[in-house]
């Protein structure tokens, strides 16, 4: 056993630390070494992280036990992970992994590790899959624990700790979140004791800009250089500082916009050293595609000034590089969607949201939460750079100053309600606890929702009551459940509740049990079919929402393909008058999408053609290929015909690789993508035969590389033993 103390002391001479905050030293009090369950509602850079990191070797060094870190964003918990990789491998000796990505395995390798990092939505599916190293976890980190909040990711978080709180009561459950209104109540719910404090060791300082000026909250104010807009000027005065700077907007266009606009006022403060190395970056990013897409040339042009757009339209790998070359105060200024006040944490000393407000359909323009707007602000202020940070509104004139100060510097933080009365994540997650064997009857089911956050929190429970009663028909007719009336002695009467065999492997493969309905019914009835029916079954799906948006250009090209392949299709086309006809017009566009893709279509043309980016194309290319895997999968248990079950294994791998059939045997080769393959082809090679009967000289000169040549002829060797 090694004494707190001790253990302590290490992870302060490992961290560079002289001795534990306030924070950290009430931790240490309230029993998080004693395997207290704790709420810590803290600022950012409050060292919210260090308490996780010492009750983790605790569990781990004393007790022989598992953490399990959580995360709901992907790019946080690769973060993480590469974190506690290089401080605690090395130091300590501790196994870290991250899990990520696939839902359908339990990831046998973990159990040889001590720290996971994972997603939460992968938490969950390592859950469904029976993951049997559960049992040997000691504690149970939940990063970021106000995305309970969030309709999307919420309902997955709060019906996953609730089963790991009714399963494994003995495990210590820490968390962590920068902005919680009421964490009293979240203390009830996981049997916790609250943490709450404003210290922040860089102390955060509010400011609005107008007419030239920055009025500071606690501070002075700043006067800024005339003749710039507002953006310009902020930035103008952040270079002088020579401190680095993220605006935040409501649309993927205006942060392009702006970064524009931006990129020639911080050029003017770049070295020569660093113009070079922007000069390099800015062909990294160019070149993160065989084919650059106008997007990737306008990224890689901002980039040479020293400022980049960041949003979600943006490739993986571009991401990365721009995070890092920010982290090394290489780029000085990133124009952000919102999405960036959740995502990573990029050293900042001050954010500036420049649009308060936001496009509801229905509601029209509304006003962003104080929650929402306090997390962006909490981006600002580096520990050991700096001495404070800044978060900064801009008004255009003396009525909106008000009112910005009226809602965001005197106004509370909004309260975290739970999500778990959305329909779709009922039905998922009803399925998934009735597979799992944790609810076997109707009652049981009740009984554990009234365990969650919102069994909890709402007092009026016969709303959701009917609406389980309600999914639990549907789950039956779908054959996804059985279900037997039977006597009890509290109820009267109960219905004891089984997954059928397909409802098991839906719920294993984390489909919306609606969709898996949708694909068997679809495929089952697809006697006819083509390429574009197929697609569209899929395009349909709730996984790929939201469909895409539609322009006048759209209409004539739409209704000349459903005219062309109605008679392949699987399912009516709704009537014009239809209330649906619009969405149906934007689930086409996207088929048009993916179809295009397995045609060759460049990034570029598909950007052009349907104004979707190359990073959003990446994730729906992602989505569909998950959901192409799920449909062989349940096809092996509904019997789908022979010819669908092999069209669709062809599609995924034409999906994954996006190429034309023809080229499939050729793009399975270690670096023969879609481009390259193409080329091989209109050379005459057209299978493995062809490129082993080609001489390696020929085939480099085609390639244009030696060394690919090589390794190609290496691998068809390899392929023949």
């Amino acid at each position: 056993m090694i004494s707190k103390e001790s253990l302590i002391k290490k992870v302060l001479e490992l961290n560079k630390i002289q001795k534990l905050n306030p924070i950290q030293k009430e931790a240490i009090e309230k029993g998080v070494l004693d395997g207290q369950n704790l709420i810590l509602a803290t600022p950012t850079s409050s060292g919210k992280t260090l308490v996780a990191e010492i009750a983790g070797l605790n569990v781990t060094l004393n007790y022989g036990k598992k953490m399990i870190y959580l995360c709901p964003l992907v790019a946080l918990a690769r973060e993480k992970y590469e974190e506690f990789k290089e401080k605690y491998e090395t130091n300590f000796k501790i196994k870290v992994a991250l899990s990520v990505g696939n839902l359908d395995s339990y990831d046998p390798f973990l159990e040889k590790y001590s720290w996971i990092i994972a997603s939460n939505e992968k938490a969950d599916s390592l859950i469904r899959h029976g993951a049997p190293w559960f049992e040997n976890v000691g504690l149970i980190v939940a990063d970021e624990i106000h995305f309970l909040n969030d309709f999307e990711r919420g309902p997955t978080l709060e019906i996953l700790l609730t089963i790991l709180k009714e399963k494994f009561p003995k495990t210590q459950i820490l968390a962590l979140s920068a902005t919680i209104a009421n964490p009293e109540d979240l203390a009830i719910w996981l049997g916790a004791k609250v943490i709450k404090s404003n210290f922040r060791p860089v102390p955060l300082y509010f400011g609005i800009q107008r007419s030239g000026k920055i009025k500071m909250f606690g501070r002075e104010d700043y006067i800024l250089k005339e003749g710039l807009l507002p953006e310009e000027a902020i930035l103008t005065n952040t270079l002088l500082l020579k401190k680095q700077i993220i605006y935040f907007l409501s649309t993927r266009r205006s942060a392009e916009a702006l970064a524009e606009k931006l990129t020639k006022r911080a050029y003017l403060f770049l070295s020569k050293k660093e113009q070079k190395e922007l000069e390099d970056l800015s062909q990294k990013i160019k070149s993160a595609l065989e084919v650059p897409t106008r997007q990737c040339e306008k990224l890689a042009e901002v980039i040479k000034g020293g400022v980049a757009f960041y949003h979600s339209g943006l490739l993986f790998e571009q991401r990365k590089l721009i995070e890092e070359a920010y982290k090394k105060g290489l780029i000085k200024a990133i124009t952000s969607t919102t999405a960036l006040g959740a995502g990573v944490n990029l050293p900042n000393f001050r954010s500036v949201v420049c649009n308060v407000k936001r496009y509801v359909p229905g509601l029209g323009s509304v006003f962003l939460p104080v929650l929402e707007v306090w997390q962006m602000f909490g981006r600002s202020g580096r520990v050991k750079f700096d001495k404070w940070g800044e978060g900064i509104l801009i008004a255009r004139d003396k009525e909106e100053e008000l009112e910005l100060e009226e809602i965001y510097l005197k106004g509370e933080i909004e309260e975290i309600s739970s999500k778990l009365n959305s329909e779709i994540a009922l039905r998922m997650h009803l399925l998934s606890l009735i597979s799992q064997g944790i609810c076997k009857s109707e009652s049981a089911l009740k009984e554990f929702l009234s365990k969650t956050f919102f069994g909890i929190k709402v007092k009026n429970f016969s709303e959701l009551e009917e609406k389980i009663e309600e999914i639990l028909f549907y789950l039956e007719s779908w054959g996804f459940i059985y279900t037997k009336e039977i006597k009890d002695k509290t109820y009267g009467f109960d219905k004891k509740l089984k997954a059928t065999r397909v409802g098991k492997r839906v719920s294993e493969l984390y489909l919306d049990p609606l969709t898996a309905k949708f694909l068997i019914e679809s495929l089952s009835k697809a006697h006819k079919f083509n390429d574009f029916s197929l697609i569209l079954i899929f395009a349909r799906s709730n996984e790929l929402k939201p469909a895409l948006n539609l322009t006048k250009k759209d209409f004539p090209i739409i209704e000349e393909v459903l005219a062309k392949n109605e008679k392949y299709l699987s399912f009516e086309i709704p009537d014009e008058f239809d209330e649906n006809y619009e969405e149906f017009l934007r689930e086409v566009k996207l088929a048009l999408v993916f179809l295009s893709w397995i045609e060759e279509k460049t990034e570029e043309e598909i950007f052009e053609k349907f104004k979707i980016t190359p990073g959003e194309l990446r994730s729906r290319i992602e989505i569909l290929d998950w959901l192409l895997y799920s449909a062989i999968e349940i096809g092996k248990i509904v019997t789908f015909k022979k010819e669908i079950l092999k069209k669709l294994q062809n599609l995924r791998v034409r999906n994954y690789y996006g190429v034309r059939e023809e080229l499939l045997p050729l793009v399975k080769l270690r670096g023969i993508g879609r481009v390259r393959g193409r080329i091989l082809f209109d050379h005459g090679i057209k299978n493995l035969k062809d490129l082993e009967n080609v001489p390696q000289e020929t085939l480099a000169q085609i390639l244009k590389s030696s060394l690919l040549a090589k390794k190609v002829k290496e691998e068809i060797k390899n392929l023949k033993l």
